[in-house]
């Protein structure tokens, strides 16, 4: 009786995966690639069949403690007659459920067996490779922090007996030898020398405790979880989103803000051959805000106000219209002492401001192939992809502001991959609406 019970089981289990592999194939979609269909398809069944062999494997336990191991036995051979005729799942998933089976029947039984290695575990063929170069870069980023704190250490030495010019020299020389470093950034910022060294130190600190701290996390992401899920402490991980929050969003007054709101909303617009003067009124009008135009700019350029200004325009927000129609003249704008003021591009650039973002939470351990276990080479080709797709998505912000061939404007931004930070330098306003975007905040 007990043979029949264990045959009637093994039949059912064998009609129950046969079923469901007929189902899952029958259930309708649309996929966009039949052939990630059939891997989804496929997917499921290994699932379902995995479920079947620890309930199995779980029930198996159950008898055996019982005193039932032959009928313990009896179920876990029907179980592993039954994977070999299931439908839907690939070899590499019936091998090893094969492996789960007879582990789990020799210990039951007495027996012996070894432990055959995981045949759906491959290492990556890249994974020496891309370790290798990324101690390289490691080290050729730890050395050039030392040579920054090195040159610091010089200039403030400079600053504090007077010597201007030997500071300055200093200053040129970190920035022709680390261009893309956020600290010789600030370093070039205008400000005064002390206030720029003093800028300088702390973040080449807060870059340091970055770079040593997305080590020791690479280190701690190739061990094992204590548990199935590993959550931050929600204290901590709140006091740090405050603190860049804080750190990153742009101050801005109440009048400010108003003019940031006006930019931002829809206009329509149909202007043709308008006379500038005349268009920059009618906008100002619309905005509700003043414009002021610096006549120095006009000068240079030789722009005469009753120039014909056309474009049109229905639903696009008040920022895009204003550089339009400054952009065909070759000027631009930037909010600045609580008003919008019209001039050249060049002088814009020099009323621009530099900022440092961090991103290495929004850009490492994301994606398809962010996950520790696809090895180093997929995870930093992963990482590459989500920088791209970042910057492309920060660069629809504001974008005729961006430098460009089809934009013509002076904003620059540039991805610093050893502090995983982006160095962006455009107006206040489009940091201010930059820190909202990365950071969830206006």
């Amino acid at each position: 009786m007990a043979r029949f019970t264990s045959y009637r089981w093994a039949g059912a289990a064998v009609t129950a995966l046969g079923l469901f592999a007929t189902v899952a194939v029958a259930q309708p979609g649309r996929p966009a690639d039949p052939l990630e269909a059939a891997k989804a398809q496929q997917r499921i069944a290994e699932q379902k069949a995995e479920l079947n062999i620890i309930q199995t494997i779980e029930n198996a336990d159950r008898l055996a403690k019982a005193n039932h191991k032959e009928k313990a036995s009896q179920q876990l051979r029907g179980a592993k007659q039954s994977i070999q005729f299931a439908l839907g799942i690939s070899e590499a998933a019936r091998t090893r459920f094969t492996t789960m089976l007879d582990q789990k029947l020799a210990a039951i039984e007495g027996r012996a067996i070894a432990n055959p290695p995981n045949p759906g575990v491959k290492l990556d063929p890249k994974g020496a490779e891309a370790k290798a170069a990324q101690k390289e870069a490691f080290e050729r980023h730890l050395a050039e922090l030392k040579a920054i704190d090195a040159g610091i250490a010089k200039i403030k030495d400079y600053q504090e007996k007077g010597m201007t010019d030997q500071a300055n020299f200093e200053i040129a020389k970190l920035a022709k030898a680390y261009p893309n470093n956020p600290s010789v950034f600030t370093l070039g910022q205008t400000d005064t020398i002390k206030s720029r060294v003093e800028d300088a130190i702390a973040f080449q600190k807060l870059q340091s405790d970055r770079m040593y701290a997305n080590y020791k996390s690479l280190m701690e992401s190739s061990l094992p979880p204590t548990g199935d899920i590993m959550f931050p402490d929600p204290k901590k991980w709140a006091a740090l989103t405050e603190r860049r929050l804080k750190a990153t969003t742009m101050q801005f007054s109440d009048k400010e803000k108003k003019i940031i709101e006006a930019l931002d909303k829809p206009y329509t617009v149909d202007f043709k051959d308008r006379p500038l003067e005349e268009a920059l009124q009618d906008l100002s009008t619309m905005f509700d805000q003043a414009l002021l135009i610096d006549k120095k700019s006009l000068m240079d350029l030789e722009l005469d106000l009753k120039r014909g200004s056309t474009l049109q325009a229905r639903g696009v927000s008040g920022r895009t219209v204003l550089r339009s129609v400054l952009g065909a003249q070759g000027l631009t704008f930037v909010v600045k002492d609580e008003t919008i003021q019209i001039m050249t591009v060049e002088k814009a650039k020099t009323l621009m401001t530099t900022r440092v973002y961090y991103l290495g939470d929004l850009v490492k351990g994301t994606g398809d192939f962010g996950d520790p276990r696809f090895g180093p080479g997929l995870n930093f080709q992963q990482t590459q992809e989500n920088v791209r797709v970042l910057l492309e998505t920060i660069r629809k912000i504001d974008p005729l502001s961006w430098g460009g061939p089809d934009t013509g404007g002076a904003g620059s931004i540039t991805y610093h991959a050893p502090s995983s930070s982006i160095i962006v330098r455009n107006s206040a306003e489009v940091h201010h609406s930059l820190g909202g975007a990365i950071y969830g905040k206006k």
